[in-house]
């Protein structure tokens, strides 16, 4: 009350304000339209901060109620509603009091006997029974609207399960549509024998079923209101037949001398048989006397379709007044009716009958009913015809609804017009059934029907309980009676009814379903069917996200910190892309997010790819990001993309990107890498000096953060999915044995798992100083890399200090004149020889460690430590000179030199690191720098050059800074710079 007294008097208030000359709806109406309230004169109304809220709320509420009235109510002009005993028990009773009742059970309960044909008849009436209930909590959770079981389960497990399920629907209806049209013809037959087309059964069989199917098909063309009036007759004579059935038992226990002509005019039977009810006969007929090749397996395998589909009401979901109401207690009534009946015949007949009369009299029941057998043969025909009629009736419906929402792409041209029958899918149906119709006997179709039914039950059964036993939020049944329990016990009882029948038969069942699952899944993801924006509230849903999310919530929340340290290191990139500030489309850069998806591939990481919409944080950015960000989605799909896309507004890009390397991430599982795109030379030139300090600025934050950052340049695009390289990727370690902590050897090793790198061959390019013994330090990082699990080949470059003051100018923050002095000045530097004294000490102790001569003693190698003291002094008392050369042990030497000029005009690439005699010379750039031209000369047509990152100097500005990286890496067509935080947990070398 408290709700409807605010209502009312805010209503109130909107009618006061509206004036008396423009009532509210007037004012509503040009609301929604776009345009303002206005007064009598035309002038804009002044309205309070208070009126304009309530304005909202009443359009809001006004929206809903359109939207739940809709949604409540379908159009569906010119259609009769049903409600639950014209529209789901009558159809449901119809379907299962068929054919098998009145022919197959006598047979079954004398071969089985009473007690065993009691247990095949509850086994199959209790997996219907859990089934139902298994669709009752998932028809009353949430709207049930046309299609049926399709659009019920759909809704609640997803597109793929509700495929699944009503595709081997479809096929069990039309092929249960067949056997009722053979069930019917061979009561048909017996009842007049003058219909007779020849000497072969089966062949009339086949003329006989043929011609009532295309009667059936008639009437389910014309429409739904047709079915509901002849239903209702056809039930009628089926259960006045039942009736007659129970009766005659009766008569012949009081009466057994009761023997009318017609008892007898079977000719396989030579005595009446119908004893009456007597504890004699009751006791012989309930143990079992199988004959032939039958056996309980087989017999439970014929009754099945007798208790399938108790779905039939729920595929009429479309056309019920209320489905959520209706399906429940309408199913679940039909399913305890008929299994009533069906156990009532097993005791009735198999205790008023001998054995041999059950067995040999399949059309037993005719002689058994009081007062005429002619109530049989109606029931028999009339029995066959409803059950037909109503599989006719649901199996169009099905494929109409799974065909509408295009996850079968070839069932397009099967969709109804809005508001129409599925009119050319019942024709699709009965030529279907007309095909199997061509089998020509009962006994051949039921297996096919009990394989299918068991595996919809199974799927819906074990889907269900696995959405209720993980308390799904999305999953709300309001059926009082549900429980996750009843929907586990009948997915064991049905996959084991599967198995036990038949296991070749049920892996068979079980692989078609597998792959329906499989290739509807791939058609939603290939189409992006967006079930959420196309159909209101029918939003995608998965049977497994309720799994899925508790096991990552489980996973998160056990992560810790030391789980992601060295060998259990993943590449978690946050790639900060690009996007327009006007729409936030998505703007290429190069081919990168080809690059992370390549990284991703075999690297098992995850990518965030992230970017920022300057602006104001408002409803209008916000849209803009959401639309933008769901376009990404489909980007990252498109291009193979392992991760996850992110758009955010900020004041500004840098301050976004700064956002974005502190707080992204859930837990521990946080980016490690951040990856941006390094700008062109001309977009370089365009950038102001503001957007030069905000890039370098973002740099740094990414060093604060303890990330490592990957600077990606390219001439070209970076390669897609498609393209295989070969060449050579080059890794380059200046002044520095292994920078990054190995990240530039970590980072080329996992791109080459990916098949568009895996022909590239790895090279590792040593700068040292003069003095080394370049062959003794190219097999130690040969050894090293081996160890380490890496193929790459080494090559060692000795350079003067002042060759690369990108390099050793940064790291000290001092003008050095010599390498001596650098080396004395800087840890990293001065570790080298330390360093690799370790690798090679750890190197030979696994080999002797492995070696059956080792006594277990550990000696350095003389060779390699005099080497290594060498570097140092040889480092400190290097000079210049005027030229370049390769001496005999194949070590390239490049010299300062003064004359740049005259080197650029001889300038040219190479791969080759081994020539004989002098090298052409590497001029300097005009920082001073000859790495540029010792990249450009050895890794200029390498398909990847990966390079540290030079530091920014103290002295230097945000805009030299940049150029100076440009210059650098301006001749290399595809180039990634990485800065090490010191923070890496990765493992290189055990």
């Amino acid at each position: 009350m408290d709700n409807m007294d605010t209502m009312n008097e805010n209503d109130v208030r909107l009618n006061m304000n509206a004036g008396p000359q423009e009532p509210f709806h007037v004012r509503f109406s040009g609301m929604l339209s776009g345009g303002q309230p206005t007064d009598a004169d035309g002038g804009e109304t002044e309205r309070s901060s208070a009126d304009q809220e309530l304005q909202e709320i009443a359009m809001r509420r006004a929206t809903a109620h359109t939207m739940f009235k809709a949604a409540a109510i379908e159009e569906r002009p010119g259609q009769t509603l049903l409600g639950t005993s014209m529209g789901v028990f009558l159809p449901t009773a119809q379907n299962i009091l068929g054919i098998i009742l009145f022919i197959r059970l006598p047979w079954i309960t004398g071969q089985a006997g009473m007690l065993q044909a009691a247990v095949i008849v509850s086994m199959g009436c209790i997996s219907s029974v859990l089934t139902s209930l298994s669709m009752s909590g998932i028809a009353t959770s949430g709207r049930v609207s046309s299609g049926g079981c399709y659009q019920i389960i759909k809704k609640s497990l997803g597109p793929e399960f509700g495929g699944v399920v009503g595709l081997l629907l479809f096929m069990s209806n039309t092929f249960g549509v067949a056997m009722y049209m053979l069930g019917f013809v061979e009561a048909l037959q017996d009842a007049f024998p003058a219909l007779s087309f020849g000497d072969n059964q089966s062949n009339d069989n086949r003329i006989l079923g043929a011609i009532t199917l295309g009667v059936l098909a008639v009437i389910v063309y014309l429409g739904m209101t047709y079915i509901s009036k002849v239903a209702f007759f056809f039930f009628f004579g089926v259960l006045l037949a039942i009736f007659s059935i129970f009766l005659g038992t009766f008569v012949h226990t009081a009466d057994p001398d009761f023997n009318p002509e017609w008892s007898l005019s079977n000719p396989n039977v030579t005595d009446n048989g119908l004893v009456g009810l007597t504890w004699e006969n009751f006791s012989e007929n309930m143990k079992p006397d199988y004959s032939d090749d039958n056996s309980f397996s087989t017999l439970l395998a014929l009754f099945f379709p007798a208790v399938t589909d108790p779905l039939a009401g729920s595929n009429l979901s479309g056309d019920l007044k209320d489905a959520a109401k209706s399906i429940p207690p309408g199913t679940l009534a039909a399913v305890a009716f008929t299994s009533f009946i069906f156990l009532a015949q097993v005791f009735l007949v198999g205790g008023a009958a001998r054995r041999h009369v059950l067995i040999s009299d399949k059309l037993l029941v005719t002689r058994m009913a009081w007062p005429i057998p002619h109530i049989i043969y109606a029931g028999i025909m009339l029995s066959t015809l409803g059950a037909g009629l109503q599989s006719m009736a649901g199996a169009p419906r099905l494929l109409a609804a799974i065909a509408k929402d295009d996850v079968v792409p070839i069932l397009r041209p099967l969709v109804p017009p809005p508001g129409e029958e599925p009119r050319r899918v019942v024709i699709l149906c009965a030529t279907l059934s007309g095909c199997v119709l061509m089998l020509g006997q009962l006994d051949s179709v039921a297996p096919f029907i009990t394989m299918w039914f068991l595996t919809c039950y199974a799927i819906i059964n074990g889907a269900c309980f696995l959405l209720a036993f993980d308390k799904s939020p999305g999953f709300r049944p309001t059926w009082k009676y549900f429980h996750w329990s009843s929907s586990l016990a009948g997915f064991i009882l049905c996959t084991g009814m599967m198995f036990f029948i038949d296991w070749i038969y049920a892996m068979l069942a079980f692989f078609l379903a597998i792959a329906l699952y499989k290739y509807i899944q791939w058609q939603v993801a290939k189409k992006d069917i967006d079930l959420v924006q196309a159909h209101g509230d029918d939003a995608r849903a998965d049977w497994s996200s309720g799994i899925r999310f508790a096991q990552a919530r489980k996973s998160l929340l056990a992560l810790q910190e030391h789980d992601f340290q060295f060998k259990y290191w993943r590449p978690f990139v946050l790639f900060l892309c690009t996007l327009s500030e006007e729409d936030g489309e998505y703007i290429p850069q190069k081919g990168m997010i080809n690059l992370i998806s390549q990284l991703m591939k075999r690297g098992k990481g995850i990518a965030f790819v992230a970017g920022t919409i300057p602006g104001k944080f408002n409803t209008d950015n916000h849209h803009k990001a959401a639309e933008a960000k769901k376009k990404m989605v489909g980007l990252l799909r498109d291009r193979q993309v392992s991760g996850f896309p992110e758009v955010i507004v900020s004041n500004t890009i840098a301050e976004g990107h700064v956002f974005l390397i502190q707080g992204k991430g859930f837990g521990v599982l946080r980016p490690n890498t951040v990856m941006m795109g390094f700008p062109s030379p001309e977009k370089l030139a365009s950038m102001s000096q503001t957007s030069k300090d905000d890039l370098v600025r973002t740099w740094k934050a990414a060093q604060v953060g303890e990330k490592t950052l990957m600077l990606c340049k390219g001439s070209r695009d970076f390669p897609n999915n498609s393209e295989r390289l070969s060449g050579y990727v080059d890794v380059w370690w200046v002044f520095d044995i292994l920078p990054a902590r190995g990240m530039l050897l970590i980072i080329p090793f996992l791109l080459q798992q990916s098949k568009v790198w895996r022909g590239t061959t790895l090279r590792l390019f040593v700068v040292t100083g003069y003095g080394e013994d370049v062959s003794v330090l190219t097999k130690t990082l040969q050894d090293m890399l081996a160890a380490a699990g890496l193929v790459a080949t080494v090559h060692v470059i000795q350079m003067d200090a002042k060759d690369a003051p990108r390099y050793t100018f940064a790291q000290t923050g001092k003008d050095v004149s010599s390498l001596g002095t650098l080396v004395s000045q800087n840890s990293s530097i001065q570790g080298l020889t330390q360093y690799l004294a370790e690798v090679s000490l750890n190197i030979q102790t696994e080999q002797q460690s492995h070696s059956p001569h080792s006594g277990g003693e550990v000696t350095m190698n003389p060779t390699f430590e005099a080497a290594a003291e060498e570097t140092v002094q040889a480092s400190a008392a290097s000079t210049t000179s005027l030229h370049g050369e390769t001496d005999a042990s194949g070590r390239v030497i490049c010299h300062h030199s003064e004359n740049g000029a005259k080197a650029k005009a001889h300038r040219k690439k190479g791969p080759t690191l081994d020539t004989k005699g002098s090298l052409n010379f590497l001029a300097s750039d005009k920082y001073g720098s000859r790495l540029t031209e010792a990249f450009f000369k050895w890794s200029g047509n390498s398909a990847l050059t990966i390079i540290a990152l030079p530091r920014q100097q103290s002295t230097q500005s945000s805009v030299m800074y940049l150029d100076s990286l440009s210059t650098l890496i301006q001749d290399l067509p595809l180039v990634i710079m990485i800065q090490e935080s010191g923070n890496e947990k990765v493992q290189l070398y055990a």
